[in-house]
């Protein structure tokens, strides 16, 4: 296959882990903790906008802006009565509950909606490039361009609104922050409601292009993290750049290793996150920011 059609591949797989890696580095860098349970919040919106899109028969637009606004709210809800009451556990405890949460949520979905695939009807539609030998769809299009504006919509909120901008300084020095009167525990709330939508957003995208399953989001968890990890924890930049990395190291190993050895293509994401560690231990991104 084409070089260039397993570029396509990658990018639309760096995308998803893009847009989740961003809510999960944010989480990171404010509330100071590691969300295992992060994969299942991605899986509420791509159960959200299988109903979305199948039962209310929404157009996609509409869809998205569905799946933002009710997985922003429920992995709220979900943080309030997890999460808050034990903000002050130390990042330790804050794991191990994250890893029981995630336990919890994988299996409620399997009891609630079953285990059956939920298959998206997008038809998308298909650009042949013979001379170059390689295709594009437009769903490939409208993935990479959800991630862009998602970039540009983060990029803005950070540095462009009073919100974001306080964001940033809770994540630098939370208690400095709070003397210059930033009411943190308000910031924690809208971190938890942009990391929610963000993992939403990502795992409804995926969902369009495999199902909507109890495990569409624990499947992709350490991808995410390792592009967090990678990017520098704490940055959102750096999660971006870190999850285009991983994903087209995935795609890349999975098409050109040999046939036994195909499915091996995330151990090289890890291998190249284990490398870079070695030499830059805080990551790609030179400086954290939230």
């Amino acid at each position: 296959m084409a070089l260039i059609q397993n570029l396509i591949f990658g990018l639309e797989l760096g995308s998803f882990i893009a847009i989740a890696a961003i809510g999960f580095t944010i989480i990171y860098g404010i509330v100071n903790m590691i969300n295992f349970a992060y994969g299942e919040y991605m899986t509420i919106g791509a159960y959200v906008g299988f109903f979305a899109m199948s039962d209310l028969a929404l157009p996609l637009p509409a869809a998205i802006v569905v799946v933002m606004v009710l997985s922003g709210i429920l992995g709220w809800i979900i943080s309030r009565i997890v999460f808050v009451p034990n903000h002050d556990a130390g990042p330790i405890p804050l794991l191990l509950i994250s890893i029981g949460l995630g336990f919890v949520l994988r299996n409620g979905y399997r009891i609630l909606l079953g285990g059956r695939p939920r298959y998206f009807d997008m038809s998308p539609k298909t650009y042949r490039v013979e001379s170059l030998d390689f295709f594009i769809t437009t769903q490939h299009l409208t993935i990479i361009a959800i991630a862009l504006v998602s970039f540009i919509g983060i990029h803005l909120l950070l540095t462009r609104t009073d919100v974001g901008i306080a964001m940033r300084a809770t994540s630098d020095n939370e208690k400095l922050s709070t003397i210059s009167g930033i009411y943190t525990d308000k910031i924690r709330r809208n971190v938890w409601l942009l990391s929610s939508a963000l993992a939403g957003l990502s795992g409804f995208m995926l969902a369009t292009t495999t199902a909507a399953t109890p495990l569409t989001g624990f499947h992709q968890i350490l991808l995410v993290l390792s592009a967090a990890i990678l990017g520098g924890a704490g940055s959102a930049y750096g999660a971006i750049v870190g999850a285009y990395i991983i994903g087209l190291t995935v795609t890349m190993a999975t098409a050109y290793l040999p046939g036994e050895f195909s499915n091996l293509g995330t151990m090289f994401a890890f291998v190249i996150l284990i490398v870079v560690l070695l030499v830059r231990p805080t990551g790609i991104a030179d400086v954290e920011e939230a």
